[in-house]
């Protein structure tokens, strides 16, 4: 075939499928525009419409708010009032105040008194006689006891064999009511058992502490060193008198026995 049929046939293939497209196109769109024709009809010729009766709306009740309930009024704690505690005020305290006795170093023995002190002595033998080594007893004697306690010392002693029972005792005048307690340092020798010794107080001022009170009575030799001996504390009666006093006693009747004393000291405790 020539040139000019080939473009014929291409012309005529065209212009078929361009008819086809055509109906295609009718067949498709054809529904549609009658539906749209029957809705244009229907818009020109309206249905009527029906008017229903009124229907008659309650006009609404008007609920009041409800009244809000008050708060209680908060109560104020009270303010707590402090207790006020007082303060105790403290008794002062007496610091001991020594009293200053007669001769209470012990200076310048002499072999049958001591200066300042009066003595009471139990003595039932003298040199000659025959004796009881339980129940006899000589006269005492007194010597300075050098550097035996502190300097000068009171020196207590007696015959060989035989023993002796001795009072020292010193009154003094304090004030009525005034509270004190009496103080002494001892040692003691024995060459069997030990010295018996003690120290007392009598706030009535009798004579050798008769009607006094005394400390616990201290067994001491050559082994016990230094001990120091109290009264009980005592307050001057009435009378306004105090005596002090210091005892000692050997155990048994030794060949050697002696007692020592130093640094008598009367100390208030209190005053009235």
């Amino acid at each position: 075939m020539s040139r000019k049929q080939w473009l014929v046939i291409i012309v005529l293939g065209i212009a078929d499928c361009l008819v086809l497209a055509c109906l295609a196109g009718v067949i498709v769109f054809a529904p549609r525009l009658q539906a749209l024709r029957e809705r244009a009809v229907a818009a020109t010729n309206p249905t009527p419409t029906v008017t229903l009766p009124p229907t008659w709306t309650p006009t609404p009740t008007f609920t009041p708010a409800p009244t809000r309930t008050p708060r209680p009024t908060p109560t104020r704690v009270p303010t707590r009032t402090p207790i006020v505690i007082p303060t105790p005020t403290p008794t002062p305290t007496l610091t001991p105040t020594p009293v200053t006795l007669v001769n209470g170093d012990f200076e310048d023995i002499a072999f049958d008194h001591v200066p300042g002190w009066e003595m009471t002595a139990l003595v039932n033998w003298q040199p000659g006689q025959e004796f009881n080594p339980d129940f006899s007893y000589a006269r005492p004697e007194f010597l300075p006891g050098d550097r035996q306690i502190h300097g000068s010392t009171l020196q207590i002693q007696t015959f060989q064999w035989v023993k002796f029972q001795v009072t020292l005792y010193q009154v003094i005048t304090l004030t009525a009511g005034t509270r004190a307690r009496f103080e002494i340092y001892a040692r003691g020798y024995s060459n069997m058992g030990g010295i018996q010794v003690r120290a007392g107080i009598d706030p009535t001022g009798n004579p050798a502490c008769q009607q006094g009170a005394w400390g616990d009575t201290q067994v001491i030799d050559q082994s016990s060193g230094l001990v120091l001996l109290q009264s009980p504390a005592a307050a001057v009666g009435r009378g306004g008198r105090m005596t002090v006093c210091f005892f000692a006693e050997p155990q048994f009747a030794s060949q050697f026995h002696a007692a020592y004393f130093d640094d008598a000291t009367l100390t208030i405790l209190s005053s009235p």
